[in-house]
């Protein structure tokens, strides 16, 4: 658990997120730690022969007891001792429960880098599907050129919508959102609707590591 080489720290919520492929993270420099409820009493034998494959890089934690959150504080005392123990490292919780928002902005306000995914495969850290060429239009000569700058422009252009949600933000002159999910909806309006709930989270973590504002445990949010 504390291999240094490892940077990447995942906590799933099995209770919540049951489709698992951890073959996903073969070779890579990542750690998993399996929360199972205390009802879940069977796992699909292609999981276990994965687990048993990757038994350096996967931890099961099998809940004694049962109760409304459980799962949720076991995983939240986890992950906290995680980060606790691997300053530095990248963490995420895998789970379509959007309760875990408050206690992952508190924890970003303390410059802790994790996020949320609502599937295994969406983990920031696993590569993305490539395109094909043609798609890309990495074609030789003019077309390729044009291809290219056409990339350029767009990578360019997250950034600018960020510097201006934060000028947008700073003005308290202007309505702003109140509700860490009010302010993540309205992060996601200011990059087109286009972004995914980790994304938006990585925008609001950004926000909170320039010292835009910061979020309460109980998702109230103080601008600076």
């Amino acid at each position: 658990m504390n291999n240094p080489a490892t940077t990447h720290f995942v906590f799933v919520d099995f209770e919540n997120v049951q489709e698992i492929d951890l073959r996903l993270i073969a070779r890579k420099p990542a750690h998993v730690t399996l929360l199972i409820g205390k009802n879940q009493t069977k796992l699909d034998f292609a999981l276990v022969d994965q687990i048993h494959r990757l038994c350096a890089q996967v931890e099961l934690v099998k809940l004694e007891s049962s109760g409304r959150n459980a799962l949720d504080l076991t995983l939240a005392f986890y992950l906290g001792r995680s980060a606790q123990r691997n300053p530095g490292a990248q963490f995420c919780v895998v789970s379509k429960d959007k309760d875990f928002e408050p206690m992952i902005a508190h924890l970003a306000g303390q410059s802790v880098a994790v996020v949320r995914c609502d599937s295994f495969g969406a983990l920031p850290f696993l590569p993305k599907t490539k395109k094909s060429s043609a798609a890309k239009g990495g074609g030789p000569g003019k077309a390729g050129t044009l291809a290219k700058s056409v990339t350029e422009i767009a990578a360019s252009a997250p950034d600018e919508r960020l510097a201006k949600l934060i000028n947008r933000l700073r003005n308290d002159l202007a309505p702003r959102p109140k509700k860490n999910s009010s302010l993540l909806a309205h992060i996601n309006t200011a990059f087109g609707g286009k972004l995914s709930e980790p994304e938006q989270q990585q925008k609001l973590n950004e926000l909170i590591k320039q010292k835009v504002l910061s979020i309460a445990a109980s998702g109230k949010v103080s601008y600076h």
